[in-house]
């Protein structure tokens, strides 16, 4: 890797949340894990028609020229935050996203292959969801989406929530990972709670608004 390249990456890093921002951000029940790895493909997704499929799996195989990334699990283990930022050559972060936007509007429901396992992957409409997507995504950048994912078989399912965030050639990934529970539960109410922090504090330094 050149010189050129660590300086970008190192940029990049630095619009990342850092584990010493958490305790001033209401956020010290969180704690910093290892990068996760950005290198692996991801397993083949089916949609309704062999049109959605190419999109989804070109959407989610998308592959960014430089990216930097952190992660963050709360004290008892119940939910996992993951960051990314990348920055892709010029026009192609606008192109990526428009495959989500157009994943999100029009797969209401995939299947994803992992070994000889299919997990349904569930869309949750933006109407039903108590995270108010729609809402969140005026909040930032040139443009973000904003949506909720039931992975698994109803009673063991994942609940997966992933704010996009583009500004300019760069974009950002935030994705909150739970499992679905009672939507009236304490879990619930400390995802929210923890949910509404992250999105106060990633992408106001992501977009530049507070002092890095």
């Amino acid at each position: 890797m050149s010189t050129r390249d660590d300086a970008s990456l190192a940029d990049l890093a630095q619009l990342l949340v850092a584990a010493a921002e958490l305790p001033a951000a209401g956020l010290d029940d969180f704690t910093e894990l290892a990068s996760p790895s950005s290198d692996e493909d991801p397993p083949p997704m089916t949609a309704a028609t062999p049109e959605l499929t190419a999109v989804l799996n070109r959407a989610f195989g998308d592959k960014a020229a430089r990216e930097a990334r952190t992660s963050f699990m709360n004290a008892d283990s119940s939910i996992v935050v993951d960051e990314g930022v990348s920055e892709r050559v010029p026009g192609a972060a606008a192109a990526w996203m428009a495959d989500m936007r157009r994943v999100y509007t029009e797969c209401a429901s995939w299947t994803m292959s992992i070994g000889d396992e299919e997990i349904t992957i569930q869309v949750v409409d933006p109407a039903d969801d108590p995270g108010e997507p729609l809402k969140v995504e005026q909040r930032f950048g040139d443009e973000a989406l904003m949506r909720t994912m039931l992975a698994g078989a109803p009673g063991q399912q994942a609940r997966i929530t992933t704010l996009l965030v583009r500004h300019g050639d760069r974009a950002l990934e935030l994705t909150f990972r739970s499992l679905a529970g009672d939507p009236d539960g304490p879990e619930a109410a400390a995802l929210a709670t923890g949910m509404s922090k992250f999105l106060d504090l990633a992408p106001a330094k992501f977009l530049g608004l507070t002092a890095r």
